[in-house]
């Protein structure tokens, strides 16, 4: 037998094993139904690899589908995460199945939610502190924002639910007034009608009632009545201006009359596609009418 013959045996072999292991899956690059061309993470036990509801936003295609297997949403622009998360109020997914999404639900308090069932975060630990910072960044606690805000010194407790029940006293005297710092970086991550640290003004047939939004699981639009009150903070937070056409809090829309929703100056306003795009630029969300940018500065 000659080299050359005895050659073209051995590479004839060798293309034959390769393409054994790509047809069962192994790592010759198969369709196993998981790994990287269907966004699922093998690693863990179930399969799921990340959470339900999140994802990241490497996997959000330019198109705005949220990944090859067609999740997220379809026709617009992708939506902007939570830094580089794709939580629950970002993926595109009606996630608590009441035919609205993301953006649309007025359960969703920005990008960095991951519970469209209620005002809650649903981050785990987030905004369970007796002081806080800002409500929306996604993290909760102080020192990286320069908000300070005790729940204790509320005399209309919100904090009730998660153990920082109002005292009052010589600590609350002298409430600290926010920093520059935290005004810059939070209140341009506040709906409209809300205050830096999660008590929102929502408007209901028998008037306008104040609302902490991390006050328990319960606590939505659609039960009022499980969401403890709580005082605004006067000098962080995003007022709305129900006359100069902007879209409040717990609204999907202006008033009857206007236009385009109103934002602050420099800041582009827009409308959603009802699947979890929106009208804004790539990398921002569209929340109460306005494009934010959830994008933490480096």
């Amino acid at each position: 037998m000659s080299g050359h013959w005895r050659l073209e045996v051995f590479v004839g072999a060798m293309l034959m094993l390769v393409g054994s292991c790509a047809d069962d899956g192994s790592p010759g690059g198969g369709d196993t139904g998981v790994g990287s061309s269907s966004g699922i993470d093998p690693t863990n036990a179930d399969g799921s690899g990340t959470s339900a509801a999140t994802t990241t936003a490497a996997e959000t295609t330019a198109d705005g589908s949220g990944g090859s297997d067609g999740t997220g949403p379809t026709g617009g622009v992708a939506p902007g995460g939570c830094g580089t998360d794709v939580l629950a109020c970002s993926d595109g997914i009606d996630n608590d199945a009441d035919g609205l999404v993301d953006g649309d639900d007025p359960e969703c308090t920005g990008a960095c939610d991951d519970d469209e069932g209620s005002f809650q975060t649903g981050i785990p630990g987030d905004n369970m502190d007796c002081k806080q910072d800002c409500f929306f960044d996604g993290n909760s606690g102080q020192g990286d924002d320069g908000c300070d805000w005790n729940l204790r010194c509320d005399p209309e407790n919100p904090g009730e639910n998660v153990g920082c029940e109002y005292t009052g006293g010589n600590n609350c005297d002298n409430m600290v007034v926010q920093t520059p710092e935290c005004i810059d970086f939070c209140a341009a991550l506040v709906p409209n009608g809300c205050d830096c640290f999660g008590c929102c003004t929502v408007s209901t047939p028998e008037g306008d009632v104040n609302v902490f939004l991390g006050s328990g699981e319960d606590c939505s639009l659609a039960n009022l009545a499980a969401c403890s009150s709580c005082t605004p903070s006067a000098d962080c937070g995003n007022p709305c201006d129900v006359m100069g056409c902007e879209v409040c809090f717990g609204q999907t829309a202006p008033q009857e009359g206007c236009g385009e929703p109103e934002c602050p100056e420099g800041v582009q306003s827009c409308t959603s596609d009802g699947e979890g795009g929106s009208t804004c630029p790539d990398g921002l969300y569209c929340l109460t009418g306005c494009c934010i940018d959830f994008t933490p500065e480096s």
